[in-house]
């Protein structure tokens, strides 16, 4: 909780001028069933018109100056928690994008959607009643034990029962709610889940008939989730109920109490109008409390998962002034400073939590001046290759160096700078098409925009379009085809100043024409002859474009060496390359009889 109060300090002056007004508030709010008492006594029983009058001008003023005080408090409320939660929820989400892939899969996605809406939601919620109501509550009802003091101290003893009785019901009805309003958290964090795999997966579920099955799988924990909320809806239906049936029962046995002091002549009867007004007070300011404490026990447990995310390591170098960076060696490293531009040394690897090793004494190096394609069969490691390379994940022991320098050494700001990843999955952010190509990149004219687009081979599908640079791109980049996506993010890539582009199976959506045709304007265009290439793919067609190809095995390193080399001496690259060769050959028939 230390980091989520910490943060409350800038708020101080607020929260206490909010209480301070809702203190106000609460005090002519007691003096009002006083004065209530006193008109009936000395002006409805004297018939003084003229007394009445002036004890409903008081009571109407200090109606107004509670309303005032009110909406102060309120006002101020509102300010604190909305500024707080706005600023909460920026911070987490800045912190989100700087903590590492493996805490961001730890956590899960769906887990940090709920925290960083409902779970701040809910603080705002306890900041704003911090404010508005837990000043008020205490003090109501220590306020009406004095008040009740003041008219007749023989009735303190009945309200204390009161208060016992009522004690009673908000810890039987708390112990019952707090374990089910945590499971209820838990849950949704599993519907959430749900729904983003259902909505991520959806294509593929219509494709094997499983939608019904899914939908029965969603629709099971939706019921749940519905069961939890309707026993805490039970609970809570009880306790409007239990406290009105003690309301009345005690306030009868007050009354009753009441008549036989009046009876003895120590009681008047504005006095007793008095008693049930703070005796309504107290029992509802003790049912505001359990509402309190139910919805602390929220605030407490959204605190802590926030508290969870706050306090997760960010990546290294993340936040290092560019002032106190040391400029960095890649800009000064010549050709001739080292030997290759990539080298795993002896490198082992296993995902967090997992036991078994991905990589074990992995070791190659690529040449400077040379091109690499990684080839293997899937789940040998390719795309996990590629993320060591920008210390996405931490290795277990070995070394791996880029352009001569070890990773480690290397800042955060560095290495992004020089290693680019272009994924297999593509993603374009929202806006101009322009902006989404330039997106973290700065003086980019619209020259290199172009040629950038020429060598990714989409320039012709974006001068078709009459506002072609200009083209909205919608979220995702859903109003482009798949093959276009790859093609606009490679652009993307390209137009950045890394050193080493890596395509992780990025032109797996283009046919072998364009594939072909991208390699080759990769290869020999001159703008970029000073980059190196590596490229992750399953096609032997791309691979044997590069100068050297890895070929991996479950982990392990197969083969290296030219696409002819690999060919001639190495099994699994043959069979690979006959499987392919063969479903080519098929696919070619099918079409030559479609066409017949």
């Amino acid at each position: 909780m230390k980091v989520i109060l910490e943060r409350l300090k800038p708020y101080r002056k607020r929260i206490i001028l909010g209480q301070s007004f809702k203190f106000t508030e609460v005090i002519l709010e007691l003096l009002v069933p006083l004065l209530i008492a006193k008109m009936v006594d000395l002006g409805v029983a004297n018939q003084d018109s003229g007394l009445v009058i002036q004890y409903s001008l008081i009571c109407l003023v200090l109606a107004i100056l509670g309303m005032g005080s009110a909406f102060i408090c309120q006002y101020q409320a509102s300010i604190v928690s909305q500024s707080y939660g706005t600023e909460l929820r920026n911070d987490l989400f800045a912190h989100i994008l700087k903590m590492r892939i493996q805490d961001v899969s730890q956590i899960g996605s769906s887990s940090l959607i709920t925290r960083i809406t409902s779970d701040i939601q809910t603080l705002q919620q306890g900041i704003a009643m911090l404010i508005r109501l837990v000043p008020r509550t205490p003090f109501i009802c220590a306020g009406s034990i004095i008040m009740v003091a003041l008219i007749n101290v023989k009735f303190i003893f009945p309200f204390l029962f009161a208060v016992f009785i009522f004690s009673l019901i908000i810890i039987t009805i708390t112990r019952k709610m707090l374990p089910l309003i945590k499971k209820s958290q838990e849950k949704t964090d599993g519907l959430i889940n749900r729904v983003l795999e259902l909505l991520s997966g959806i294509k593929v579920i219509r494709a094997v008939v499983k939608s019904k099955e899914k939908g029965k799988q969603f629709d099971d924990l939706n019921d749940e989730i519905a069961t939890i909320m309707q026993r805490i809806g039970f609970y809570s239906a009880l306790l409007n109920p239990l406290t009105m049936l003690a309301l009345n029962l005690i306030g009868v046995f007050i009354l009753w109490f009441a008549g036989n002091q009046m009876q003895l002549g120590n009681l008047l009867s504005g006095d007793i109008i008095a008693l049930i007004n703070y005796l309504t007070m107290l029992l509802t300011a003790l049912t505001v409390l359990l509402n309190l404490v139910l919805l602390y026990t929220r605030v407490f447990a959204s605190s802590q998962r926030l508290e969870e995310v706050l306090l997760t390591e960010e990546r290294d170098g993340i936040d290092i002034p560019k002032s106190a960076q040391k400029q960095s060696e890649t800009s000064k490293l010549q050709k001739n400073e080292f030997q290759n531009s990539i080298e795993f040394k002896n490198v082992s690897f296993a995902f967090p939590d997992s036991s078994e090793l991905l990589f074990d004494d992995l070791s190659f190096s690529l040449p400077v001046g040379k091109s690499l394609s990684i080839i293997g069969p899937t789940g040998s490691g390719k795309s996990s290759l590629a993320y060591l390379l920008e210390r996405q994940y931490e290795i277990n022991s070995g070394s791996i160096k880029i352009l001569g320098k070890d990773i480690n050494n290397y800042s955060e700001d560095d290495l992004l700078k020089t290693i680019q990843i272009v994924p297999q999955k593509s993603y374009l952010f929202a806006g101009k098409l322009k902006d989404s190509l330039t997106l973290g990149t700065k003086n980019i004219s619209d020259a290199e925009i172009w040629q950038a687009l020429e060598v990714a081979q989409a320039a012709d599908f974006i001068r078709k379009d009459k506002l072609q640079l200009n083209k909205t791109v919608d979220r995702g980049g859903t109003n482009f085809s798949g093959g276009q996506r790859q093609r606009l993010s490679i652009a993307r890539a390209l137009l950045r100043s890394a050193k080493i582009l890596v395509f992780d199976d990025s032109s797996s959506a283009l046919d072998l024409a364009t594939d072909a045709a991208l390699q080759k304007a990769l290869s020999q265009n001159k703008y970029y002859k000073n980059r190196y290439f590596i490229t992750i793919t399953q096609r032997i067609s791309t691979a044997k474009c590069s100068d050297f190809i890895l070929l991996l095995d479950n982990g392990q390193k197969a083969g290296f060496g030219t696409h002819s080399e690999l060919l001639s001496t190495n099994t699994l690259y043959q069979e690979i390359y006959k499987s392919q060769v063969a479903q080519n050959s098929l696919e070619n028939k099918i079409e030559e009889v479609v066409d017949v």
